[in-house]
Order: structure tokens, then C-alpha cells, then sequence
């Protein structure tokens, strides 16, 4: 079966439709500043991600699937692509970190919001633009390395269908006259440039604030410190290309210089209204001072075949992650069992994205985790380290 080739400029390689060209329209509306063009096959750059049409359903295929998913409906499908596109949008700019995060803008500044899977991130972020506020992304934040800013991704937000049961009419009206690409599960919000930033769009970050949903609560923003936060953000950080010692100065550096809060709410419109009073305007700008770097005793990446290497662990290929909260499930394809992690334990997981010496993980750790000893972050890391092994989850001296 024929296959039509999709090159985005920015990615490393081109997409295949297989059996279903049609999907590229729907692609296409989805996405805001991509430009991708069909191009002839060539062996030199097969396909980065597949999607091909079958008696089942659209499958899909790609470098971080483990496995070819089947999806028996067309909008679950391009939902899933777009997972992927980032992932390689993400896999051809190494030096991005990417937060699991929405963010809108905000007098010239981003809020963020580092929170869980199906924390209401998506349900604000679409209040937000109801409410004329800018949006730049609803689920996935990249941060480039030059001035550690915020980049659009340039993804409509997503809706989970039906909506909450507290959805006020007004709301209502907005998701159905802005409503584009849905199925029964979910629905894409068409907003135009003034409402979302396009792919690329650049904004410093101002503020950082965690969601907390309570029934009945009205909504208050409640300042949190730059520790807890520094926590939470290095727990939504999914970018595994950066060196760790540089994952943490970099999220150490753009949360010292951001404001920090939590939401506490329960209707997203009233939310979407504090918000938009509480940063129409900004405090003057204040560098931090520079957090030094460890120092070399601390911190040796070492060559790739330098004997060091045999001092650092690393995760093995192909492992299948599943946050929940702030807890991460490992399952490795190879055996049977799946694996817990605690807070902790998943920073340590996003640490091992590179290769690392004990001593440098148990350095960064203290510094994430001030309020835990460095003597038991070592115990703990070198049990963690030693079962992650013998599971074959991680690779070590």
C-alpha cells in the first residue's frame, strides 16, 4: 500500500500515512505554525513515526512505543500522533528541557502550571482563553537553553468530553462555537493567533502556580516556596537529552527567578479571573545570584568511553513509564512485573536519562530535597539503584 511522506521542518524525519492520507488534514488542524510538506520516500530518512490504516483501526509506530498502539478511531489517533511529534520535536532540539505543564501569557510574562495528569491543566487554559488571555500550551511546555524561556508548542488545547458537570452556559457556548477537531472522548478548541501562541513563540516565565481543586473552595492563590516548587517542576520535567547537573541549574535558575503559588478553587471561570488580576501587571525583574555549579569532585560526566563510564548507571531502553500524580509505574517489556516510584524515586528516574555516578545523584537529589539528610538519600539511592537493576530496569557498575 502506498504511503504518503510528511517532512516537518522541525523534526529529523519524515511521518508516513499509510493507508490514510486523509489524516493529514486532520493533523493540519490541529496544529498552529508546523509547516510540513509531502515529500518522495528515500532510504537515507525512513519514517520517524508510522501510522498505517488496517482492518482494526489506525496503528500507530514510532521510537517510543515499545509496541505498534491501535486505535480504532481517528481523532484517538491524531491525539496520540501528537504525543509523538513532540517527542521527536523534542528529540531533534536536545538542549530543550519540556514540562509537563500549561502556560498562558500573561502582561508580556508566562504563568505556568506544572501539574498532574488530568489536573484540570486543559479545562483553565481553555477558561483562560474564554477569557481572552493568550495561551501557550495546555499540556507540554518546552524551555529553550539560551534565556531559559518558554516555547509554544503550538497544539490546540484538548478538551476531555463531556464536560464538567459545573461548566457554566457561558462556557458551554464557547467550547461549541470554538470546537474543532472531536470525537466522543475528546474535543480540540480552534482558537486563532490572538488566543494561542504559534509553534515557536517565545515568553519569559513570571510566575509558577500549582493547581489544587477543592469542592466548594473559592479561589485564592497562596504563595508557595521556591523548594517546593523547584520539587515539582523537576518531577514534570520529561526531556532526557539534557545532562542532570544542567537540568537542575537551568529549573533551579527559571524557578528562583518566578514567582510561586498555589490555586486552591473550584470553579476553572473564577480561577480564570484571579488569574488575570493577579498578573496584569509584573514586579521589576531581579536575577537571582547564580547558584554555583558541584564542583568536579562531585559532577564527571566523563566520556562515553572513558573508564568512568563504567561508574554511572543508566536506564535501559524500552522501559514503559506511566505517571499517575507523582508517582511512576516502570514496566520492562522483557519480564512480567511492574514497578513502583515514589516522588523521589521518579526524580532519581528523570536523572538517570543520561548516564550518572552515584555520588552525582545523591548530590543533586540533596539539593532538590534540602529537608532529607544526605546520608539517607545515599542509602536510599543505592537500594533504589541496586532493585532498579536487578530488574533490569537500569544498567550499573
Amino acid at each position: 500500500m502506498p504511503a504518503m511522506l510528511l517532512a516537518f521542518e522541525e523534526i529529523s524525519r519524515p511521518v508516513a500515512l499509510i493507508g490514510c492520507d486523509d489524516l493529514a488534514a486532520r493533523i493540519a488542524a490541529v496544529l498552529r505554525g508546523w509547516r510540513f510538506a509531502e515529500v518522495p520516500a528515500s532510504p537515507e530518512s525512513p519514517p520517524i513515526i508510522t501510522i498505517r490504516k488496517t482492518a482494526g483501526g489506525y496503528g500507530l509506530e514510532s521510537p517510543w512505543r515499545p509496541s505498534r498502539d491501535v486505535y480504532s478511531d481517528e481523532v484517538d489517533a491524531v491525539c496520540s500522533f501528537i504525543v509523538d511529534l513532540i517527542k521527536a520535536y523534542i528529540a531533534a532540539k536536545p538542549s530543550l528541557l519540556c514540562l509537563h505543564s500549561a502556560a498562558a501569557e500573561f502582561a508580556g510574562r508566562l504563568v505556568v502550571f506544572p501539574s498532574r495528569y488530568r489536573a484540570g491543566k486543559s479545562v483553565l487554559s481553555a477558561h483562560l482563553a474564554a477569557a481572552g488571555v493568550r495561551v501557550y500550551a495546555d499540556d507540554v511546555l518546552p524551555i529553550d537553553e539560551r534565556a531559559n524561556r518558554g516555547v509554544a508548542p503550538g497544539i490546540l488545547p484538548r478538551l476531555r468530553l463531556p464536560l464538567p458537570d459545573g461548566a457554566d452556559a457561558a462556557f458551554r457556548d464557547f467550547v461549541r462555537r470554538r470546537s474543532g477537531l472531536r470525537n466522543r472522548r475528546y474535543a480540540y478548541l480552534d482558537l486563532d493567533a490572538g488566543t494561542l501562541a504559534p509553534l515557536g513563540q517565545e515568553a519569559p516565565i513570571g510566575a509558577f502556580v500549582l493547581l489544587r481543586r477543592e469542592a466548594g473552595a473559592g479561589p485564592e492563590l497562596a504563595p508557595v516556596s521556591k523548594s517546593e516548587m523547584l520539587k515539582r517542576v523537576i518531577l514534570r520535567n520529561f526531556a532526557d537529552e539534557v545532562r542532570a547537573v544542567d537540568i537542575l541549574d537551568r529549573l533551579h535558575d527559571v524557578v528562583g527567578d518566578a514567582r510561586c503559588f498555589r490555586l486552591r478553587y473550584d470553579a476553572a471561570a473564577e480561577a480564570a479571573e484571579l488569574l488575570k488580576q493577579s498578573f496584569k501587571r509584573w514586579p521589576s525583574r531581579r536575577r537571582p545570584a547564580k547558584r554555583a555549579r558541584p564542583t568536579p569532585s562531585t559532577v564527571s560526566p566523563g566520556a562515553p568511553n572513558d573508564e568512568a563510564t563504567k561508574e554511572h548507571f543508566r536506564r535501559n531502553p524500552g522501559i514503559v513509564e506511566n505517571l499517575v500524580d507523582d508517582e511512576l509505574f516502570l514496566v520492562n517489556p522483557a519480564g512480567e512485573a511492574i514497578y513502583h516510584l515514589n516522588p523521589v524515586g521518579v526524580a532519581l528516574w528523570r536523572l538517570l536519562g543520561q548516564p550518572i555516578r552515584l555520588e552525582e545523584a545523591v548530590g543533586l537529589l540533596h539539593e532538590a530535597f534540602p529537608e532529607v539528610s544526605r546520608k539517607r538519600i545515599k542509602r536510599d539511592v543505592a537500594r533504589l539503584l541496586a532493585d532498579l537493576a536487578s530488574r533490569g530496569l537500569v544498567d550499573g557498575p
